[in-house]
């Protein structure tokens, strides 16, 4: 259904390629050897031999939950094996176990080259009736095993390869018994990719093969030089051979399955989302405020990881770097252009000719960005699905007049950059903030105005991922939780905790915006009980008398209001009594904000307003002033009960289970004289 501007709308989610079984794995074939299932936090055991409760938590080894007492336990062929862990949504509302790794450069995630797991309990060898069952996700090309361009090993007897998909070096191919009589199943493997294979063996009869359920080969012989030995999966048993794949489920029979017990093992593993794979790559610009959040306080890395949740993506990535000579995608105390009181800024070059915007050309800084960009391998290119602005600082510097010269230099570098990307049509959305508390009063009202309008225009395909920043502290900042207050730091920029904080809120945000357009991965729809905007807004001001306000919220995802520490207080209330912006009039603080119901507050103002209610404006907050961390009034989000699969505490960790701020205002709300 085409709603215009190259946008589709959906009257029902997408058909999702899984499944829900009726029954368990050894309910649905009998006579399980040995069954592995890491599609829960609980596949994996920890300390105490008990199953894991969460995710992203180290264990020890897959529990078998066939009952023979059979667990898969971590492989390596040198000293120590990494410590596998549990990671939720890898494939649709289903998780994976892997051994999470760090180093520079590396593609996220970036999962142990060394290590991948071993059956020493298992009978099967080439003299042998054996069956087995894998699904596994390959995120990334191998990386950092100095072995890249080989081929990974999925499954191995007795040091024989029986299951190898080609890497980097390839060309796509799924070989069954890799050598001299080897059988190329596929030649349709992708870089990113989950599948699930059943391999059903006999002496007598050769192997037959099922790849997502579809019979690949048929009484495939072997003749091993190593006939019997322990079974490795996702590892071909040399110092840096592991596959480095998410491990999701896989069972052994020690016998040759009949075809009807191959057919319901194919039923049953259509739980599982399979085929090609994407990954997400956001594009980070801005200034030292975006530094900050990118590379110091590992925010982008955050909303990545939240975004790749909320749309089932594989692998998730950022471009966000700075230099003082090309290449670079972020430049401190840089606007999008130069500013009149001195601050620079060349994303696009203002010629001074006073042409318009909208001709201007790439300067310096957006030079070094194309050059950044360049760079990028073309298949990592085609991953970049969101440029992100966490940007507002000089620009917030500006004369209210400046609004129209403002929106149109902003509107064409955004075009400028998704040139460089290869976006015709405006698919790839701009993620833009509601700005920090910094500027004068006149720029930062025309810069969160600019934001608004811009975002207003569905063409432009603009989302605003934080509605609200200005409940952060200085960076460096000394912050009395009790309190709210908050003393001393940098205010020129916002704490990391903030920035991380702005991050995971924004991560549901996004999420939609990238399924809507048409960026999903394994999750094509997200439960109506999220955030859809990131958080309540003001909808209506009633002027009760000439010192109370009450104002009306309209509620995104939570259902009742907060009123905390200093927001009690009335921290970021503000009305202009009189005036306009660019011209304006007296500002009237409030000291006071009362909950009076899920979706009221009552405002009391510092003095009593002069001018009628159409000449006056509620501000929360106006300009630069700083409501600070935890002073913000907010909903109730995180008491809110999610769907099954929806638990994020449970999925990313507690730090990621939020109250929504209320919304900053983008433009002062015009007083009302009546109650609604």
């Amino acid at each position: 259904m085409v709603v215009g501007a190259g946008q589709l709308a959906l009257y029902a989610p997408l058909a999702s390629a899984a499944t829900v079984p009726s029954a368990s794995l050894v309910q649905t074939v009998a006579g399980t050897a040995g069954w592995w299932d890491a599609s829960q936090p609980g596949g994996l055991i920890g300390p105490g031999n008990t199953p894991l409760t969460a995710w992203n938590v180290a264990g020890s080894a897959l529990l078998d939950q066939s009952g023979n007492g059979q667990n898969l336990l971590p492989f390596c062929a040198q000293s120590t094996a990494a410590a596998p862990q549990g990671a939720a949504h890898v494939s649709g509302l289903l998780g994976g176990a892997g051994f999470p790794a760090t180093g520079s450069g590396l593609l996220q995630p970036a999962l142990d080259p060394a290590t991948g797991w071993h059956v020493s309990g298992s009978a099967a060898s080439a003299a042998s009736a054996w069956t087995w069952y894998l699904v596994w996700s390959r995120p990334n090309w191998r990386q950092n095993s100095g072995v890249d361009t080989q081929p990974i090993t999925l499954l191995s007897i007795g040091s024989q390869p029986v299951l190898q998909v080609d890497s980097a070096g390839g060309t796509g191919r799924l070989v069954l018994f890799p050598g001299a009589n080897q059988v190329v199943v596929s030649a349709s493997m992708t870089r990113r990719h989950t599948h699930s294979i059943v391999i059903r063996y006999s002496p007598s009869a050769g192997a037959d093969l099922w790849l997502d359920g579809v019979r690949a080969a048929t009484s495939v012989h072997w003749s091993p030089a190593s006939q019997t030995g322990s079974v490795l999966l996702l590892h071909d048993g040399t110092a840096n051979g592991a596959a480095q794949c998410w491990l999701h489920e896989t069972a052994e029979w020690t016998r040759s399955l009949s075809d009807t017990d191959v057919a319901a093992v194919i039923g049953y593993a259509g739980r599982w989302v399979c085929g090609s794979r994407k990954g997400i790559y956001l594009l980070f610009n801005g200034q030292s405020n975006a530094i900050n959040y990118a590379l110091n306080d590992g925010a982008a890395a955050l909303l990545a990881q939240g975004v790749a949740y909320y749309v089932g993506a594989l692998a998730c990535n950022v471009l966000a770097t700075t230099a003082s000579v090309a290449p670079y995608t972020m430049q401190s105390g840089h606007g999008i252009y130069a500013t009149s009181s001195g601050y620079p800024g060349s994303f696009v070059q203002n010629p001074g000719d006073g042409s318009n915007p909208s001709t201007w050309s790439l300067g310096a800084d957006g030079l070094a960005l194309q050059q950044a960009v360049a760079a990028l391998p073309a298949e990592d290119l085609d991953d970049v699905c969101a440029i992100v602005w966490p940007w507002n600082e000089t620009d917030s510097l500006r004369a209210y007049s400046e609004y129209s010269t403002f929106k149109a230099a902003a509107l064409r570098f955004l075009s400028l950059v998704r040139a460089m990307l290869g976006d015709t049509n405006n698919r790839i959305p701009l993620v833009w903030w509601n700005a920090i508390p910094y500027g004068t009063a006149d720029g930062i009202t025309m810069h969160r105005q600019v934001v608004q309008s811009i975002a207003a225009d569905t063409t432009q395909r603009v989302v605003i991922g934080n509605v609200q920043t200005s409940d952060s502290n200085s960076r460096g900042s000394s912050w009395n939780p009790a309190t709210g207050i908050a003393t001393g730091g940098d205010s020129s920029h916002r704490d990391g905790a903030d920035n991380q904080r702005f991050a995971m809120l924004a991560s549901p945000i996004i999420g939609q915006a990238l399924i809507a357009g048409g960026y999903a991965d394994s999750i094509t729809a997200l439960p109506g009980s999220l955030p859809k905007t990131g958080g309540p807004v003001i909808s209506h001001v009633y002027r009760q008398s000439n010192t109370t306000l009450v104002v009306t919220i309209v509620h995104d995802a939570g259902n009742d209001l907060k009123v905390p520490l200093q927001a009690a207080a009335g921290a970021g209330f503000a009305v202009m009594d009189g005036g306009s912006p660019g011209n304006d009039g007296t500002i009237v603080s409030a000291i006071s904000c009362q909950r009076i119901d899920a979706t009221h507050l009552l405002i009391t103002l510092q003095t009593s307003l002069q001018n009628v209610s159409g000449a006056c404006q509620l501000y929360y907050p106006y300009g630069p002033a700083q409501i600070g961390r935890g002073n913000a009034v907010t909903d109730n989000f995180s008491a809110v009960v999610q769907p099954t699969g929806w638990n994020i505490g449970t999925d990313l960790g507690t730090n990621w289970v939020l109250d929504c701020p209320l919304s900053a205002t983008f433009s002062g709300i015009t007083l009302s004289d009546t109650a609604t």
